[in-house]
């Protein structure tokens, strides 16, 4: 409607409305400019977390990156915050089995080299005390300062570099076995679609033992593996869309290595192959985390198998010499129940574990 404007002899006029100088070419830019700048967002935060970076992003880097106000980040593209935040799984900002592939591995890695770091810092606390109780014990009260001295300090810089010459090799030989598991994804363009088609899930039972056997709390080991194997249930979603999922679940008896069947096992070339460590033994274990995987994924359950006894124990001493599995959780491994057909699986493989491999 036209609205009226008063003139000073009582009468109404109408009064023109002023017409929009937005023309629909000019909204459509400004749509298409607002998306290109929400991908270079995205591109930013995976590039972030695919890249190994240690240090946290920040909300005002992304900003000067993608070339806009850190007020803008926050009105128009705050859906991003949690992801540069790492509140949430940036896998979600990346489409295709490939690329998430990468950013699951990459995000794996940089938790285990956080990992070892805090391990390292609580190594080198720890050697701290016992460098003190050893001088205390061994320095006697008569000797001279300079030479008490002298001593101490040589005695906490050959301990100290053996320490961390010691953990270093372990943290080493942890993320070579990461790589190990992971190599397919860092040479996708020269492998086959098979070997691109595959991500793994583990479970750090190794970590779970080191803070066994500090605390010897068992109820803390069961909580943190449950805990572990909630996360990965929660990864299955992003897939569900996705057709031919094939999730290979290892039902770890403590007798093998997982990083070697998931490096040694091949895939369909149609398939995207979620290969994941089951560290469970009871059906009903097994059934509640089966339940959690959509109903149209092929299921298959592959079983380490090793007759004896003494080969058993001999094979676990040898996989975690440094830390040793809590006994009840060895004995719920030899007892597991045997899996059936009618657990919701479609395949189920036994395989013949050598001693040593």
């Amino acid at each position: 409607m036209s609205k009226l404007k008063q003139v000073p002899n009582g009468t109404e006029t109408p009064v023109q409305a002023v017409p929009d100088d937005r023309s629909a070419d000019t909204l459509l830019a400004q749509a298409a400019a607002q998306a290109d700048r929400r991908q270079i967002i995205k591109d930013i935060i995976v590039s972030h977390y695919t890249s190994g970076a240690t240090h946290k992003l920040k909300l005002v880097d992304v900003a000067e990156r993608a070339g806009i106000t850190r007020q803008a980040l926050d009105r128009y593209y705050s859906e991003f915050k949690p992801y540069i935040a790492g509140k949430k799984d940036v896998t979600d900002l990346v489409d295709g089995t490939a690329a998430k592939a990468k950013v699951e591995t990459q995000a794996t890695i940089n938790a285990t080299e956080v990992k070892w770091k805090a391990r390292l810092d609580q190594v080198l606390v720890e050697q701290e005390k016992e460098i003190a109780k050893a001088i205390n014990s061994h320095v006697s009260t008569l000797m001279n300062n300079d030479i008490a001295m002298f001593e101490s300090n040589q005695l906490r810089k050959t301990l100290e570099k053996q320490t961390r010459h010691a953990v270093e090799l372990t943290k080493k030989n942890a993320l070579l076995e990461l790589e190990l598991a992971s190599s397919f994804q860092r040479e996708a363009p020269l492998q086959s679609a098979s070997n691109r088609d595959k991500i793994i899930y583990d479970v750090d039972i190794e970590q779970l033992c080191i803070h066994y056997q500090r605390t010897k709390n068992l109820d803390d080991f069961e909580d943190a593996k449950e805990a572990e194997l909630v996360t990965i249930r929660e990864k299955f979603a992003r897939f569900a869309t996705m057709p031919d999922v094939h999730v290979v679940l290892f039902a770890d008896r403590y007798i093998s290595r997982f990083s070697q069947f998931a490096s040694r096992y091949i895939t369909s070339p149609e398939e995207t192959c979620l290969i994941i460590r089951l560290p469970l033994f009871s059906r009903t274990e097994i059934n509640n985390f089966i339940k959690h995987i959509p109903s149209n994924f092929k299921k298959s359950l592959h079983v380490p198998y090793m007759p004896m006894e003494a080969e058993r124990k001999a094979q676990r001493v040898f996989i975690y010499q440094r830390n040793a599995l809590p006994e009840q959780e060895i004995q719920a491994a030899d007892n597991a129940d045997a899996p059936s057909m009618t657990w919701g699986l479609d395949e189920i493989v036994s395989f013949k574990v050598q001693v040593g491999d």
